[in-house]
């Protein structure tokens, strides 16, 4: 049932909560892209409340995973394995953060805005904290001071992420560091106060955690006057020191969008036998996201564009990205800052990168979002991530790592089951060394030819797929309903008994009940609806729709029944 760091994790929980590794205050946990991370806070909350804390602290970088971590412990398949009927809230720099459930889950961003709300609860209540996708904490860094306070104060740190390093080079915060030969690099060995889990890509290759990568790279040429006025020319594949004009000039050009063509046209021929496939373009800038948008549009493909989540328009396009509904559904989705952390679509079979950026936690963070198993879309050897580069040696090298998982991963199998004969030499054979890489006939616009590597992997085990969602809606959803249905009542009687005095009736819910419904909990928000029930019913002349329950209601009256694990769950 659990996957390998799942099942660590779930041991190191368990000896915690025992007493038997009571000095343990900090895991990290290195889990690759797409392996499965996002079970461990409700391994944690199910083994440690309440027996060593009372409340689980998740902290994410972004506000598309705050959706998507409360809406993680709501799922049924979470729940069912591991018998929890946790409940937790999103909250930013809010009175009482957790509300009477079993924790909350805020951002990086809000704790650097505003600490002191967090610090009380922690103060108030024993926590477990969890630091997702941590190299976001700069060490010295303006939010590890915000953060530093309610480390202090938890009963125990998680830190977990695929990618444990910061494209500055600098170190990350509240982690530990060794020399190595290949530098400084965050120490994975345990310790009498910290324990490591590793899970590697390869180790998901092997579990089917995530799907094997079929690469596609494109050369070209590429022109450009320098700064001293001299003309340059060069292949991309080619290049040098002058790699990173040759690709900016390349992508600023006609070869971009010879590569999205490319692109398109496999994701195209996929569609006939995988319908359910979508496209990501990721880009260097939003004046190249509308250009690309543009194009895909002109070839009538649903495409739209997300450049911030903090943007309105772009989580609604997203969430139209994520939908398979015929009508509403994107086909195409064109991002700048949004190909990273939070872009969980498991849909999505192919990505055009179009963007200069070569930091490796960030590419690997992008072709990420095309490796995620989808459950929906057949059998996970039926299933491949295609991701389209530009030929420059700086991606090479970071999707060279990729490759030789991917050899090492299926190497390992054949070396496990003597039964996969021939067809797995001839995948072996397909993956050659870089140098040995074979050319096509070019094609127009600058753009000269193309490679690819594609590995197959054999695998007799059953995928740990995510379940969908159970129909009930989360706590946030709820309580903005609620919100919603008070301000619309009390508009109402404002109108008909108070003359359209407006603001009269709130004013009088908030002497009865002594706080603004925006600090309100759950609980508190349905007292209201109680309230005007009773006092304004035939006022307003209407009645309130029915309140809307948490599947575990008694999760917002009182901490959350105590659950037996039995060793062998996870021992």
């Amino acid at each position: 049932m659990f996957r390998k760091h799942q099942d660590q994790f779930g041991q190191i929980c368990f000896e915690i909560a025992e007493g038997r590794a009571a000095n343990v205050r900090r895991v990290v946990c290195a889990v690759t892209p797409g392996g499965g991370k996002s079970l461990l806070p409700l391994i944690a909350a199910s083994q440690l409340i309440p027996k060593v804390a009372d409340k689980i602290c998740w902290v994410v970088p972004r506000r598309s995973l705050q959706k998507q971590a409360e809406a993680e412990f709501m799922h049924q398949r979470g729940r069912e394995m591991l018998g929890h009927n946790h409940v937790i809230r999103r909250s930013n720099n809010q009175i009482e953060p957790s509300r009477g459930l079993s924790g909350f889950v805020t951002t990086y961003q809000a704790i650097g805005f505003g600490n002191k709300h967090f610090i009380q609860e922690f103060v108030d209540h024993r926590y477990i904290l969890i630091l997702d996708e941590p190299h976001h904490l700069e060490e010295e860094g303006s939010w590890e001071e915000s953060i530093t306070p309610l480390v202090q104060r938890a009963r125990l740190t998680v830190f977990m992420s695929g990618t444990l390093e910061r494209s500055s080079r600098k170190r990350i915060a509240f982690l530990p560091y060794r020399e190595t030969r290949d530098g400084v690099v965050v120490d994975l060995e345990n310790t009498e106060t910290t324990r490591a889990i590793k899970y590697t890509r390869r180790d998901a290759l092997l579990d089917r955690a995530v799907l094997p990568i079929h690469f596609e790279l494109m050369d070209g040429t590429a022109q450009w006057i320098g700064r001293d006025g001299e003309t340059y020319s060069t292949t991309l594949s080619g290049a040098h020191k002058d790699v990173n004009e040759a690709l900016y000039t390349a992508l600023k050009t006609q070869f971009g969008t010879h590569l999205l063509d490319e692109c398109v046209g496999n994701w195209s021929e996929y569609r006939q036998t995988h319908p359910r496939a979508k496209l990501l373009v990721v880009t260097a800038n939003i004046d190249d996201a509308k250009k690309y948008v543009e194009h895909l549009t002109s070839q009538n493909i649903f495409a739209a564009i997300a450049t911030s989540d903090d943007s309105a328009l772009a989580a609604r396009n997203i969430e139209r990205f994520k939908s398979n509904d015929k009508l509403k559904s994107l086909d195409a989705l064109v991002t700048v800052a949004m190909a990273y952390e939070g872009l969980d679509v498991p849909a999505v079979t192919h990505i055009a990168c179009l963007t200069h950026i070569r930091s490796k936690p960030w590419i690997e963070q992008m072709i990420a979002r095309a490796t995620r198993y989808d459950p929906q879309a057949g059998p996970w050897e039926e299933q491949t991530a295609f991701i389209y580069v530009p030929d420059d040696r700086n991606i090479c090298a970071i999707i060279g790592a990729m490759q030789e998982d991917q050899i090492a991963s299926i190497k390992t199998k054949k070396a496990e089951d003597d039964d996969f004969g021939d067809p797995l030499d001839e995948m072996l054979a397909e993956n050659t060394p870089a140098d040995e890489k074979s050319k096509i006939t070019p094609v127009e616009s600058g753009a000269m030819g193309r490679r690819w590597n594609r590995v197959g992997l054999q695998n007799n085990a059953t995928p740990l797929a995510s379940t969908p969602l159970i129909s009930t809606r989360t706590p946030s959803e709820i309580e903005a309903d609620l919100r919603q249905k008070i301000q619309e009542y009390c508009r109402r009687v404002d109108a008909i008994a108070f003359n359209s005095k407006w603001g009269e009736t709130n004013k009088r819910v908030v002497t009865v009940f002594g706080k603004n419904r925006v600090a309100m909990t759950l609980e508190e928000l349905k007292n209201v609806i109680s309230f005007l029930e009773e006092n304004y019913k035939r006022k307003a002349g209407f009645v309130v729709p029915p309140v809307i329950q948490l599947e575990t209601s008694s999760a917002a009256k009182k901490k959350p029944e105590k659950v037996e694990v039995q060793p062998s769950l996870f021992g």
